[in-house]
């Protein structure tokens, strides 16, 4: 699909994957994917399209031109979120909704179903993935601008200086790193939950969301907690696509009564 480009200001929805389900009666379950700093919706079209017709998946396309995924106008976590809400709320006129969130994604789609319930709308599910929970993040200090977000990435990754040289490689990266600044600066108050079961899903071998930090995605719901470890990286899902997919859609479906 070719997406129109829009505003920087704006959060938009891209809703037709291969796969997609028609809501043909209004009340089928919808699943709204969160990417993760600097990714796009149409990242996720091979995680969306796994699933079957039973759920509509629909994704959250973050502010910026599609394609660039400049992160501009993204000022922070809570902020992006009131957009989110503001755009998303109308869209909600039946069916159940759960969220699903990758890396910075599931602190955004976190903040979404607060807002959701405190407006009185329930949230079936929160899917986090390669996550660690709120207040557990544990990034350090994160350089303002984008020549020390390079020099960051090298001194804690040991990625080559040649590719952080590299203008093309850097204008690919950097927007994922100006998510990192999102991240370290997002406050969570410590007491803040939501109702809706939380479920959680990393790779064995993440060094960021180890399976320590995102235990505590416990703490963050009133409501059933599990987590679920793959082998693998950051980017464990792209991997597990066929197991990670039926674990979220069975689930989805038992919490909306389907």
């Amino acid at each position: 699909m070719t997406a129109t480009p829009v505003p920087d200001a704006k959060v938009w929805f891209l809703g037709r994957f291969v796969g997609y389900c028609a809501d043909v009666d209004g009340h089928t379950p919808k699943l709204y994917i969160f990417p993760h700093a600097g990714g796009s919706a149409q990242y996720y079209v091979p995680f969306a399209s796994a699933f079957s017709d039973d759920i509509k998946r629909i994704a959250v396309q973050y502010p910026g031109r599609s394609g660039t995924h400049e992160l501009a106008s993204f000022t922070g976590i809570p902020e992006l979120a009131g957009r989110v809400c503001k755009t998303l709320s109308p869209l909600e006129s039946s069916g159940s909704v759960a969220f699903f969130g990758h890396s910075m994604g599931a602190l955004l789609a976190f903040e979404v179903a607060r807002r959701f319930e405190a407006q009185g709308s329930p949230v079936a599910a929160l899917f986090v993935s390669a996550c660690a929970a709120p207040g557990r993040v544990g990034y350090e200090y994160i350089p303002e601008s984008d020549r020390g977000l390079l020099d960051a990435l090298e001194e804690m990754t040991g990625a080559n200086p040649e590719f952080l040289e590299d203008e093309e490689f850097a204008a690919k990266i950097l927007p994922t790193l100006r998510g990192l600044k999102a991240i370290a600066n997002y406050e969570c108050p410590p007491d803040a939950t939501v109702s809706c079961p939380i479920f959680a899903f990393l790779g064995d071998e993440d060094e960021v969301a180890t399976y320590e930090k995102v235990a505590h995605w416990s703490e963050r719901t009133t409501a059933e907690f599990a987590a679920r470890v793959f082998t693998g990286h950051h980017f464990y899902l792209n991997d597990h696509l066929t197991e990670l997919v039926s674990d979220i859609e069975s689930k989805i479906l038992a919490y909306c009564g389907v």
